[in-house]
């Protein structure tokens, strides 16, 4: 019993794991996302504007920079998304180490239970034991 309990436990330590896993990923690539805005906004504010010259430069210039910014809005709507993710894998992590330690508590409980079982059993030999050898000696002493 304790051993199929055992495998259980190891089991939802391995979902656990998993899980963990999951949301060091996701992390990961929100630590990502925001590195790449981070670049994005360094080359808006490196991109320098005409100060003079034809308007056709100055458009182009501020269509490129609306371009990096509509780029930053889609890696916001990329890290939002990853957040809620993240929420979602966290909610899975707290079900995983629950149930982690339900089984490890479970584990724990027949474990304790073949122990007392063990030592009732050992405590009835050594009756037996002694009354057998208790029966012997006065027997002998007849």
């Amino acid at each position: 019993m304790t051993k199929q309990l055992a495998n259980l436990v190891k089991i939802a330590k391995q979902k656990l794991d998993t899980q963990e896993k999951l949301l060091i990923r996701n992390q990961t690539l929100i630590m990502r996302k925001k590195s790449d805005i981070d670049s994005i906004n360094a080359t808006i504010a490196s991109t320098p504007l005409p100060s003079s010259g034809s308007f056709n430069a100055y458009q182009n210039q501020k269509a490129a920079i609306q371009a990096h910014l509509y780029e930053i809005e889609e890696i916001q709507g990329q890290i939002a998304l990853l957040r809620q993710e993240q929420e979602h894998i966290k909610a899975e992590i707290r079900i995983a180490h629950i149930e982690h330690e339900k089984m490890l508590h479970l584990y724990n409980k027949a474990k304790d239970e073949e122990k007392i079982e063990l030592n009732k059993k050992e405590v009835k030999k050594l009756d037996e034991t002694t009354l057998m050898l208790h029966i012997r000696q006065k027997i002998m002493q007849k």
